[in-house]
């Protein structure tokens, strides 16, 4: 008579959230990455528009105009890694005073409320992108390209937000949720 293997506090959803919490893992080495590398490129261009100009006293229009257009693909994708690390602005008021399942319930709810919320945005943002992809236009810039590419930024930063929420969701439901810097204050 075999014995059945003893279930983990969360049971089957325990394996789901940390498998999940794995692979957000390497999704937000990358987007970080991906950050730096953004923000080195926007810190750099203008230092290169100036050597350039200093060296051979012609300047291109396009090392100046770069750096803001890279803005969003730094800012949009760092959004889902600050509500993972509890980075965000918050007002925490209620949370002081719920102790156990009532404090529980309350992350479960605002958790849900963000996955959802995130969704919905990240699907109004492939919307406009394709909306500005349908029209054709293309940036004023020296060098053209088509305007709607600025503008997947933002579904790709909600997407990973949801994504992110989502793990803190099932981490509640799973009864693993993770302890933040804010908590140890």
């Amino acid at each position: 008579m075999s014995r059945a293997a003893p279930v983990a506090p969360g049971g089957g959803l325990a394996a789901v959230y940390e498998g999940y919490r794995r692979v957000n893992d390497v999704v937000e080495r990358i987007v970080l990455g991906a950050a730096c590398a953004v923000a080195a490129v926007i810190v750099l261009l203008p230092f290169a528009g100036f050597a350039v100009r200093a060296i051979t006293g012609e300047g291109y229009s396009f090392l100046a105009e770069t750096a803001p257009q890279l803005v969003p693909w730094m800012v949009f994708p760092t959004i889902g890694v600050l509500l993972r690390r509890d980075g965000h602005i918050a007002v925490d008021v209620v949370p002081h005073y719920l102790r156990g399942r009532a404090l529980t319930a309350l992350r479960i709810a605002v958790l849900a409320i963000c996955v959802v919320a995130t969704a919905v945005m990240a699907w109004f943002g492939y919307r406009t992108t394709q909306f500005f992809a349908n029209l054709g236009q293309l940036s004023t810039t020296e060098i053209e390209f088509p305007l709607w590419y600025l503008y997947v930024s933002y579904p790709v930063g909600m997407l990973l937000a949801a994504s992110f929420c989502l793990e803190s969701l099932l981490g509640e439901l799973a009864g693993r949720r993770r302890r933040l810097e804010s908590e140890v204050l």
